[in-house]
């Protein structure tokens, strides 16, 4: 700082002066009670070794919240605060100046406020404290919270404006009558905190005057008065006595306080008694102007010799002192003073030699004056300097410490500190155990019986207190010393040495004017408190996301509380609907109204929906709702915090920030923390744009780290049964709890509902009128619509019965009898019916309706809400709930069922096969267009759509569907019935019907939502399909012929086709090049506004792991399996390579570069990472630590660290600059794939072998949270640029999109067939590219993403299987777990599981009784499927290796299983005994089948041989070999012994028997290795194949694609021809099988869905149709036929041509095979004339080469265009300034101007 810059500092800070350690901070603030410094060793057992309390530095130092600063120009809120902030500013100011005491340093937070504090905010402080003195005088009063207010400003003021303050205090001490002790505090505890210099004697001396002149007249009356005054009498002359007072008269005042004091030594009171005996020695001490070292020297009498000069009380020498007083006939080297308090330090005693001995001895006692006063006054400076061990040993040690006066000055003090709340509790513990130290008698203290009853006294007086803990100590101790029989001290007597902090600040809310509204608010305090109800209400748990493990839930309330601490200033909370999000606001509403302090942040519960525009003034709205007048409104806004609870965000139908929108914390706008709940299905994918806080001073920025997520869990069992419980114990149920959870618990299904809350509301009211009547409870039923339904009428007919126990006027009782007539329970559904049509219709869906009997009479609100009786009665039995002026449905589900019930009600009486008419709630007949569907669209109203799903798949005749249907139908020939079709179409998809194969040409359905439909072969011939969203979306081989298709959406983007398998692939930062690795160690590098392929880079030799771009996308780096890293530099659109670093040992995972251009990282299997120099190559640092593979490196975002990951499972950063290893984690077991940094640089994202992420903190590297989110290993993951999203792509060939902040899934892509290895966000963050072993890189568009379909991560299944009879479907998945279906069920009937791996093969009996299942592990598990919900197994043991394969024979009685020990066995099915082993095959079984007579068994293996067996014997009969060679699959034709094999290589072959017969020594005795007829299918290898029972069809399967085989038979030949290619699949298939007896067939896949086809004959053609299907769905439109559609744009076109639609004409991007030849070539000849190869010495002139590119560039302008359209892109020629041009021939001659540096360095190899 300059020396002018500091005087203008010094000048300034004039005002404020603060002492280093003073009495009067201390009494403003407190300690750190967490402060490792205030940790206090407990006394010892032994008196002689009791080593007290330990010491606490700096207790004086303030330490307060940052929180309690005040924003810069800011209105100050407390008097705390004020002098908080006026003392940093002096604190600051000491530092700079010399002569000034030594303060304590400032934190970081406080010097940064006082910096940016400025001269005219000083200023302002200056005037508000002087305001607030002034205030102080005018005031009148003076009551209890001005005094504790003013006191705090005494540390901070400057010397003129202190005298004027203490003279006033004086004086209306004064003037006071009777005595006012909080006065007389504030007046000690003034003059305690005054600065050096600002005190005069005079001052003292009259207050000790007023002080004797008052006891005097008080003495005798109020002993507790007496009782303070002695108090205050006694610290005013301890402070004369360290200040050195001479002011005192001898005869007018020091005479008459000795002969006051020498009266009062004779008080009854114990307390005033001793007091007084303590100030007559503070009196000796300040009689004259002999100073104590005088005193010490003249009773020495010469015995001593001086050896040092005294010493503060500060700079005290506790191992002295205590040395000096223990070794009594030595030199002492210590001092004695007395203590400083706050004045200045008195410098009382010198060292002295041998006269101190006789001094000690004399207990330094003379007629008047005692050294146990001194003593005491050295102990009281220890304390107040926190040095309490010093303090432990000088009670000890002291040679006076078996004086009485001093014990009795000891313990109070010891008391003090005890019930000192500046203390931390654990001090005042330790401080109440050291005074039983003391009652205890020993050698060293020996306390005298009055200092036992003292210590008693003190111990009752301290039990009396409110400190629960300190009380309880005090209580412990005094039943152990057995104090019963102690006699009792008399009299009061004061402990408190300080004001406690003011309640209020009355003088600065009249200083600066403030509006009275704390009354108000506490009116409204406890208005809330007392409207709050709850009948049951359990606190709620929590997870992070949807994806997060329920496993890891959190209690709402706490994370809401830390939110609440925490500077976060927004928090949403998701739920479904019903999940308690409103229970949990009022309920946290009422909390933080009753821990509500005066002054602390104010809760407003917000019902959003009731306000007109909470969107633009939402504070002001709702605190007018509560009647605050605006300049209170203005006040609260401004000055207060508040906390915003607000409920129904979804409900009030708003789409925007609210935080943002209301200018949240934003000066003058109103400082609130924001928390909001919402419905999930409300929400879309990307909703965080509607609460995360805009960044202040960011052009259209988000600040992320101001924003907090948290989803409501579904009840646990244990909430569900605490539930029960407490609805129980609410009144008398007919049911007890044990009775409902049976209930509950027997019911299939129905614990999974009433995980909702309010549907376990609804369930325990209806439970039981649904059970009634009903023996067998687990085959009830029950769904959300049947509780609504049975509640609404339950509801219904108890206020039935409430209303006839009324005493009713004549009027209403006749009103009642005619509703009762009419039917009361059908009359309340319709009233609640007309009521959601009517809130739907008027407000849009807005539940809450604000009536205005006045205002509204001529309304529709008139109808529903009048006086009239009818309404009334209507109004008080329905489901509505009032506040005022304004009603809601009780839940918002309840408008969405009414309204459903608008739509589509049971009770009505509708011919459900009548599609002609329409009908209201009577029956009759109505026109389509007032049709209830007709008159919105449903595409927001989820829940509506939800509630008529429920009804639809109530009954598969349900007359909804067939009314819907007709409604469909309607529109083919009727316009006006577009919107009603749309919606019907809405409600079947949803509830899962199917629409395969059905004829709907010409319907009209423009903006249907048809996402997850299933439309296999359907006809939509010119059907009206615009705006229609097809996402994820079943369109196989339907027929769009002239559909009406403008603005259709897809869910996705064409893809790309390679020549070869893609590995990696990543963008430039201009987004307009992407670049894709190859296996063959090609990149390709495309542009992508035309998808041209516009480079090849062909330098790798091997598999392109990973590629990485500068920021400026002048260069480069790519890994390679090879081990190499290369370095690319770009010239005129081309990359040339650089550099090649050689260094690793082993294959290079990945590489990243930083964003500082000069470096890059590369990652290998050689358990290392490499940091190069992207200007010459060499390494800068090898980063070791890992101890396997290193899988994933990336740099931060600002290139200070640089993150790996390793299937050593660790992350582990290391900083760039010096290599060294920064931290470090371990993910304990996963393998952990690959990393990615946020752009933010604050999280960093991981995936692991196991299909898990993480999310880590970048700064801490501590996980944030953890969900499974694969089937297979991840391959990679990236953030959006954004870093609100992380993509993932896994083996399981899917692509996913999660929120960033908590995991949840946004989005889930599929369509690859191959293992997705690589994903990344286009830099404009609207894009994901996914690299695929397919050979393909798709493209999935962020922003129009649906919501995810699943929650969980869909297990892959194993295996499939038919029931004989074909009523039932089984399959198992890879976890284990086997479900039942029965034939078009959706949901399984039975679901049972054995462990991991174990149901990769499963077998039905003939009988459907039994199911055999085989799998990981060496037994085959036989279980009895019966009805029964719980299946028994039986285990078959015997096989020594994982069982391969399990099949029953046509009669059902044996078992054939086929496993890895080479072996096939036969089990008795109904014994589970073994009956043979079949032993002879050299490799594994791969199958196994039943001849159909039921005698002979053939089995295949991993080799391709067959071999057949006799089934009574066991004996070999046949080997069957052929060229073939892999894994084979056998069967027999039905009716016949042949002989079907399929191999691996894609042969089927059928093996015949041979009329020729065979001599001995041939291998085979019925058949030969000859065959008849071979059926190959070229290239394609079979894993599953099956024969229809029909024996003319054959199915086989290889990876993702199924074909058809039909046999054919002529004159002339039998064959067999391919009839259909299905290659729909996103997983592998991994299980086939026919339905007996029909020609349709089951397909399960590894994706997890299930589907059942059926073979349509047709003359000309075979079709394959799905008529059924379960898991997930994808967008699929292969077949699908687009002829003269209208509207489809190109994009779509060529999407649709990509998925195998015939009709479109979109371009296709794969890559013509010449485009390769053409680019070598361009690169050959860019390369030749400008780029030479260059040695590592060569350094090259570019100058030349450049203008010989132009040239030719030019040249090949001028003869081929192809050529031109490749070297010169469009956007270069776009571009005005050539000289800023990336293409320009100026920029050859170094790097782009956006790097960091220009000319092209020398180059080496390394």
């Amino acid at each position: 700082m300059s020396s002018s810059a500091a005087g203008n500092t010094r000048h300034h800070n004039a005002r404020f002066k603060i002492k280093s350690l003073s009495a009067g901070i201390k009494n403003v603030f407190r300690v750190d009670r967490k402060s490792k410094d205030a940790a206090l060793a407990p006394p010892a057992v032994s008196c002689a070794s009791i080593s007290g309390m330990a010491d606490i530095p700096d207790v004086t130092r303030l330490v307060l919240p940052t929180t309690f600063l005040p924003k810069h120009y800011a209105r100050i809120d407390q008097t705390s605060q004020l002098a908080y902030c006026c003392s940093l500013i002096a604190r600051s100011h000491n530092a700079l100046v010399a002569d000034l005491p030594t303060t304590p340093s400032l934190k970081n937070n406080e010097q940064n406020w006082v910096q940016e504090t400025g001269r005219i905010e000083r200023d302002q402080l200056h005037w508000l404290v002087d305001q607030l003195i002034k205030a102080f005088s005018d005031d009148t009063l003076k009551e209890s919270d001005v005094v504790a207010e003013i006191v705090l400003l005494g540390p901070v003021l400057d010397s003129d404006t202190y005298r004027c303050l203490l003279s006033c205090f004086i004086t209306k001490f004064e003037n006071t009558t009777p005595l006012d002790v909080n006065l007389l505090q504030g007046l000690i505890q003034l003059i305690e905190c005054a600065s050096i210099g600002y005190l005069a004697d005079s001052d003292l001396v009259r207050i000790a005057a007023v002080l004797s002149k008052e006891l005097t007249a008080t003495h005798n009356g109020t002993s507790d008065h007496a009782s303070h005054l002695m108090w205050a009498l006694s610290r005013v002359l301890d402070i004369m006595v360290a200040g050195k007072v001479k002011d005192l008269n001898r005869e007018r005042d020091h005479q008459l306080m000795l002969q006051l004091l020498a009266g009062l030594k004779d008080s009854k009171s114990t307390y005033i008694r001793n007091q007084a005996e303590y100030a007559y020695q503070a009196l000796q001490y300040a009689s004259d102007d002999e100073t104590p070292l005088q005193v010490v020297l003249r009773y020495a009498q010469g015995d001593a010799l001086v050896a040092s000069a005294a010493t503060s009380v500060f700079k005290l020498d506790r191992l002295q002192l205590v040395d000096g007083l223990a070794r009594i006939s030595q030199i002492c080297g210590n001092t004695l003073e007395a203590s400083k308090t706050g004045i200045e330090g008195t410098k009382t005693f010198v060292e002295v030699q041998e006269g101190f001995t006789s001094f000690a001895k004399r207990n330094y006692n003379s007629p008047e004056k005692h050294s146990w006063y001194l003593t005491l006054q050295v102990t009281a400076g220890m304390i107040q300097q926190g040095r309490l061990a010093a303090f432990n040993d000088l009670v000890w040690s002291a040679p006076c410490r078996h004086d009485y006066n001093f014990q009795w000055g000891v313990c109070r003090q010891i008391a003090e500190i005890a019930v000192d709340p500046l203390w931390d509790a654990e001090i005042g513990k330790q401080a109440i155990a050291f005074l039983g130290e003391l009652y205890r008698k020993n050698t060293q203290w020996k306390p005298h019986e009055d200092i036992q009853r003292w210590i008693v006294a003190l111990l009752v007086h301290i039990s009396s207190l409110s400190d629960p803990y300190i009380v309880h100590r005090a209580e412990i101790l005094l039943q152990k010393l057995n104090s019963n029989g102690v006699k009792k001290v008399t009299g009061s007597f004061p402990l408190k040495l300080r004001l406690p902090l003011p309640r209020s600040c009355p003088l600065l809310v009249q200083v600066q004017d403030i509006p009275k509204v704390e009354y108000d608010l506490h009116k409204l305090r406890s208005l809330r408190i007392d409207e709050y109800t709850q009948s049951v209400y359990i606190a709620p748990m929590a997870k992070l996301s949807l994806q997060a493990s329920e496993d890891n839930l959190f209690p709402l309330m706490d994370k809401v509380k830390e939110f609440l601490t925490s500077e976060r200033q927004v928090m949403l909370i998701l739920g479904d609907s019903g999940a308690g999000k409103s229970s949990f606001n009022r309920h946290l509403e009422n909390e933080l109204w009753k821990t509500y302090e005066t002054g602390g942040p104010i809760p407003l519960f917000v019902n959003l929906p009731a306000l007109e525009h909470p969107d633009r003034d939402l504070i002001a709205e709702q605190l007018r709702l509560f009647n605050f007048f605006e300049i209170q409104v203005q006040e609260l806004k401004q000055h207060r915090q508040l906390v915003l609870i607000c409920d129904g965000y979804d409900e009030s139908q708003l789409m925007t920030n609210l935080h943002n929108t209301n200018f949240l914390n934003r000066p003058g706008k109103g400082s609130a923390k924001l928390l909001v709940t919402c419905r999930t299905q409300y929400l879309g994918p990307d909703y965080h744009y509607r609460f995360v806080p805009e960044a202040v001073g960011q052009y259209y920025g988000s600040a992320k780290h101001l924003f907090q997520e948290a989803v409501l869990a579904p009840f646990t069992k244990n909430q569900i049964e605490q539930y029960v419980d407490e609805y129980v114990q609410l009144e008398q149920r007919i049911w007890a709890k044990e009775d409902y959870m049976l209930k509950l618990m027997t019911i299939p299904h129905l614990m999974d509902l009433v995980k909702n809350p309010f549907l376990l509301t609804l369930a325990l009211e209806t439970l039981p009128i649904v059970v009634k009547g009903r023996a067998d409870l687990s085959k009830l039923r029950l769904t959300r619509i049947q509780l609504f339904d049975t509640f609404v009428e339950h509801w219904l007919e108890v206020n039935k019965h409430r209303l006839l126990r009324q005493r009713l006027s004549e009027t209403k009782h006749v009103m009642l009898n005619n509703m009762l007539a009419n039917g009361f329970e059908r009359d309340g559904i319709s009233f609640q019916k007309q009521l959601a049509a009517a809130i739907f219709r008027e407000q849009d869906g807005i539940p809450v309706v604000h009536y205005s009997p006045v205002k509204d009479k001529t309304s529709w609100k008139e109808e529903f809400f009048s006086s009239e009786p009818k309404a009334t009665f209507h109004r008080d039995s329905s489901l509505l709930t009032r506040a005022g002026n304004y009603y809601r449905f009780a839940h918002r589900s309840l408008l969405e069922y009414f309204y459903s019930r608008v739509i589509w009600d049971p009770s009505s009486n509708i011919d459900e096969f009548a599609p002609q008419h329409y009908f209201d709630s009577t029956g009759a007949p109505l026109p389509i267009t007032e049709h209830p569907l007709s008159s919105r669209s449903l595409v927001r109203e989820a829940s509506v759509i939800q509630f008529l799903a429920e009804r639809v798949q109530v009954s598969s005749t349900s007359a909804l569907k067939y009314h819907l249907l007709a409604l469909i139908g309607l529109s083919m020939w009727d316009p006006q019935a577009s919107q009603a079709a749309a919606n019907a179409i809405m409600i079947l998809v949803r509830a899962g019907v199917r629409f395969h194969g059905t004829d709907l040409r010409g319907i009209r359905i423009s903006g249907a939502d048809l996402t997850g439909g299933r439309f296999d072969s359907a006809l939509l011939q010119r059907a009206d399909l615009t705006r229609v969203n097809f996402s994820k979306t079943w369109i196989r081989q339907v027929d769009f012929s002239g559909a009406l298709m403008s603005g259709t959406r897809f869910g996705e983007m064409p893809y790309l086709t390679i020549p070869d398998v893609a590995c990696s692939c990543a963008f430039l930062p201009d987004g307009g090049r992407l670049a894709v690795g190859s296996d063959k160690g090609h990149i390709d590098i495309y542009d992508t506004a035309t998808w041209e392929l516009v480079d090849v880079l062909e330098s790798h030799q091997d598999r392109v792991t990973s590629l990485a771009f500068s920021v400026c996308g002048d260069q480069m780096v790519s890994g390679c399996w090879d081990g190499t890293v290369l370095l690319w530099y770009r010239r005129s659109n081309y990359f040339f390579v650089d550099c090649i670093l050689k260094g690793h040992s082993d294959h290079v995972t990945d590489v990243a570069y930083s964003s500082a251009v000069t470096q890059v990282a590369s990652a290998s299997a050689d358990k290392s990472v490499r940091l190069w120099d992207a200007r010459d190559g060499s390494v800068l640092f090898v980063l070791r630590g890992h101890t396997l593979w290193v899988r994933g490196v990336a740099y931060s975002p600002d290139g200070e660290h640089v993150v790996s990951c390793s299937h050593d499972d660790t992350i582990r950063i290391f900083n760039t600059r010096t290599g060294e290893p920064a931290l470090v984690s371990d993910t304990k077991g996963g393998m952990l794939q690959c990393i990615a940094y946020s752009p933010d640089g604050q999280r960093i994202v991981s995936g692991d072998a196991q299909g898990t992420l993480q999310l880590w903190d970048a700064a801490l590297l501590e996980m944030v949270v953890e969900w499974k989110g694969h089937a297979r290993p991840i391959s990679s993951v990236a953030f959006s640029p954004d870093s609100l999203g992380i993509v993932s792509c896994s083996g399981d060939r899917a692509v996913k999109l999660w929120d960033s902040q908590t995991g949840a899934l946004v989005s889930d892509f599929r369509g690859h067939s191959g293992v997705v290895v690589g994903n990344v966000f286009s830099p404009d963050g609207s894009r994901i590219a996914s690299a695929s072993e397919d050979k393909t890189v798709r493209f999935w568009e962020v922003n129009f993403c649906e919501s995810a379909a699943s929650d969980s991560v869909v297990e892959p299944l194993n295996s499939v299987a038919f029931s004989s009879d074909g009523q039932y479907l089984v399959s198992g998945d890879r976890s284990g777990m086997l479900r039942r279906y029965k034939a078009g069920n959706d949901d399984p009937d039975l679901t049972f599981s054995c462990k991991f791996r174990r149901a990769q093969f499963i077998a039905y009996s003939p009988g459907a009784h039994q199911i055999a299942t085989g799998g990981f592990g060496h037994d085959v598990i036989l279980w009895s499927v019966p009805p029964s919900p719980s299946p028994a197994q039986v285990v078959l043991t015997g096989h020594t290796a994982h069982v391969k394969v399990v099949l029953f024979s046509p009669c059902g009685n044996w078992i054939a299983s086929g496993a890895d020990d080479h072996t096939v066995r036969l089990w008795d099915s109904q014994t589970g005994q073994l009956s043979l082993v079949l032993s002879g095959h050299t490799n594994s079984i791969s199958s196994v089948a039943f001849a159909p007579s039921g005698h002979e068994i053939a089995s295949g293996d991993e080799d391709g041989e067959v071999r057949t067996w006799d089934m009574s014997t066991g004996n070999l009969k046949a080997v069957l070999r052929s060229s073939r060679d892999g894994r084979c699959v056998v069967g027999y034709i039905p009716g016949s012994d042949d002989i079907v094999s399929a191999h691996k290589d894609g042969d089927v072959l059928k093996w015949v028997l041979c009329d020729e017969d065979f001599s001995k020594g041939v291998v085979c005795d019925r058949y030969n290795s000859r065959f008849q007829n071979t059926i190959i299918i070229t290239g394609v290898g079979i894993s599953h194949f099956a024969i229809s029972s029909c024996g003319q069809w054959i199915i086989t399967s290889s990876h993702q694609s199924l074909r058809l085989l039909r046999f054919t038979s002529s004159e002339v030949q039998e064959d067999w021809k391919e009839v259909a290619l299905i290659k729909d699949f996103f997983g592998r298939i991994a299980g086939i099988a026919w339905k007996p007896g029909k020609l349709e067939f089951v397909t399960a896949c590894e994706d997890g869905s299930m589907r059942i086809w059926s073979i349509v004959e047709e003359p000309d053609k075979v079709l394959v149709v799905m008529v059924w299907d379960t898991g997930l769905s994808g967008f699929v439109a292969s077949e699908a036929v687009l002829f003269d559609t209208v509207g489809l744009d190109a994009t779509d076109q060529s999407l649709l041509k990509q998925r195998g639609a015939v009709g479109v004409l979109g371009t296709s991007y794969d890559i013509v095979g010449t485009s390769r030849d053409n680019i070598r070539t361009l690169r050959d000849t860019v390369g030749t004339l400008c780029f030479p190869v260059r040695k590592s010495h060569d350094l090259v002139d570019p100058a030349p080469e450049a203008n010989a590119f132009s040239d030719y560039i030019k040249s090949m302008h001028r003869t081929a265009s192809i050529i031109s359209s490749v070297i010169s892109p469009p956007e270069a020629n776009a571009s005005s300034d050539d000289s800023n041009s990336m293409y320009s021939t100026d920029s050859f001659a170094g790097f782009s101007s956006n790097c960091s540096y220009g000319s092209r360095p020398h180059r080496k190899y390394y």
